[in-house]
């Protein structure tokens, strides 16, 4: 099983949109990562995302590309501040392949929890946009299989 744990496109200031919804930059950056992971022959059986608005957005127009048959629903619990253990659980009882959009820091902390690993040493940017696939292997670990952002394109 991959679980695809991804960082919402670049968002609006507050005081420009107040729900914080993705610049057009920001969706035209999913929108060219998604072709491009398209291209890999990615795929996903379901898609969630946080209760804010740019992560949403995200996970709408990613998988409008990839995997135009599913509809991303809202998951509760993955908002920034969130507590990523919470989700440890069901994760680990999820048996397809899963996209998760989230925030910062949620997203390299539960990424952390899963591998067992420091990810904030693995290299891996997390910029706006990124997205790293975790596999779960035989035994039940998960590791870090490549990751991928915006400005590696």
């Amino acid at each position: 099983m991959k679980l695809y744990l991804m960082r919402h496109g670049e968002a609006l200031s507050s005081d420009k949109d107040p729900q914080r919804g993705l610049t057009d930059s920001g969706k035209l950056k999913i929108k060219q990562l998604a072709k491009h992971l398209q291209q890999q022959n990615l795929t996903y059986n379901h898609a969630y995302h946080s209760d804010r608005k740019r992560a949403q957005q995200t996970a709408e127009i990613i998988t409008q590309i990839v995997s135009p048959n599913i509809k991303p629903t809202l998951l509760g619990n993955i908002t920034p501040n969130d507590d990523p253990g919470l989700l440890i659980t069901e994760i680990n009882d999820w048996n397809e392949d899963t996209l998760v959009t989230s925030h910062l820091p949620f997203v390299p902390d539960l990424i952390t929890l899963l591998t067992k690993q420091d990810v904030y040493t693995s290299g891996i940017s997390f910029e706006t946009g990124t997205v790293v696939c975790l596999e779960k292997d035989n035994d039940s670990s998960w590791n870090i299989k490549w990751s991928s952002s915006p400005s590696q394109l």
